[in-house]
């Protein structure tokens, strides 16, 4: 059991995650942190249950100290744009949401730039991300729409005046 002591309590902790038991899985994450404090997979799940847990704050530290560690690591850039955007960082989202725009981006990456972009009062720009999201070959407004029915709390929490919401819809989806 010593002997693999790291590797027991990360899947103890990966176990706990998955029943969806964040505070459990971070307090076997945390002992497999104090024996191997660099393992970027530790670094990371720490990340992914802070934010399982909606802690955006605490999620994207993690997120940065794994970046730290692992420059060349492109994974951890989206959590780091999500959280951002989430908290209201949005210059610092809008970052992040670039660089993975130019390198491996994704239907949610366009739609979580489009919402940086309204958020930060460019609303054509939003519309813009938001076309090309649903204009790739794996999107279809339907499936837009229902993510972008998940995200609208933190449209409306980052200033985006709830009424406005259906017009941007109705508009996006005329243009299409």
């Amino acid at each position: 059991y010593e002997a693999n002591r790291a590797w027991n309590l990360k899947k103890i902790a990966l176990c706990y995650r998955f029943l969806k038991k964040y505070d459990d899985s971070l307090k076997y994450y945390f002992e497999a942190e104090k024996l191997q404090p660099d393992n970027l997979y530790i670094l990371t799940y720490i990340g992914h249950s802070y934010l399982d847990m909606k802690d955006h704050e605490n999620a994207l530290k993690y997120y940065f100290k794994v970046e730290f560690l692992a420059i060349e690591n492109h994974k951890v850039w989206r959590p780091i744009a999500w959280c951002s955007f989430v908290l209201g960082k949005f210059e610092n989202a809008k970052k992040y949401y670039e660089k993975l725009i130019e390198d491996q981006a994704n239907k949610y990456d366009f739609m979580n730039m489009g919402h940086v972009e309204w958020c930060m009062g460019d609303q054509q720009a939003a519309i813009k991300n938001y076309k090309l999201s649903i204009n790739r070959g794996d999107n279809n407004y339907k499936s837009f729409l229902a993510g972008f029915e998940e995200d609208k709390l933190y449209l409306v929490k980052n200033g985006i005046q709830e009424s406005d919401i259906p017009l941007l819809l109705d508009y996006l989806k005329y243009q299409l």
